[in-house]
């Protein structure tokens, strides 16, 4: 935290002035243009893969984790894919787009609302592709913030493995990697 403190104090308080700048209108229209040309790119990869009928819909419960996590499975056959999620709380249904985004209002972040510091779930926007025949990936982005994390599960038998990172945080910004196994 203090190298950005750091940069606020040498960078940008000695370049705020209490006098305007002068207006520049070709300079302004550059500026439209790109802020309205930003996007957040998606996950490059698949729509599909062989393995994605067979793990559809399948809980693999998890192993104890600090983020309360109890069960996960991502849901495939759906109309809007989704990941789902058990905790202690309950279960959630969060949808996510394979080739577009896809918003919610509530559902699963994974911690993106630490990161945010706010007492309620942030509005996300989640994106995933297969990466390969046994790896799915799944960007989380909180839309108007600089936060993203991307889940990647690994497939293998019964088995998956889930590792995430987010893309900036005050403090690591992997997460520790979640195993789980099929159940019933």
């Amino acid at each position: 935290m203090q190298s950005v403190m750091n940069v606020v104090w040498d960078k940008l308080l000695p370049a705020i002035r209490a006098d305007a700048l002068p207006a520049d209108s070709a300079a302004e229209r550059a500026l439209r243009a790109k802020l309205g040309a930003l996007q957040v790119r998606g996950v490059r990869g698949r729509a599909t893969s062989p393995l994605a009928v067979k793990v559809s819909r399948r809980w693999y419960a998890l192993d104890e984790n600090d983020r309360g996590l109890k069960a996960i499975a991502l849901d495939f056959t759906a109309r809007a894919p989704a990941i789902l999620v058990r905790t202690a709380a309950g279960e959630m249904r969060t949808p996510f787009g394979v080739g577009t985004w896809q918003r919610s209002n509530t559902g699963f972040a994974n911690g993106l609302e630490r990161l945010l510091a706010v007492p309620q779930q942030p509005v996300v926007a989640l994106n995933g592709a297969w990466t390969a025949d046994s790896v799915f990936a799944l960007k989380i982005v909180a839309p108007e913030t600089p936060y993203y994390t991307t889940m990647t599960f690994s497939f293998n038998g019964d088995a998956v493995t889930i590792d995430s990172e987010h893309n900036v945080a005050f403090g690591p910004t992997k997460l520790p990697r979640l195993t789980g196994r099929r159940s019933p």
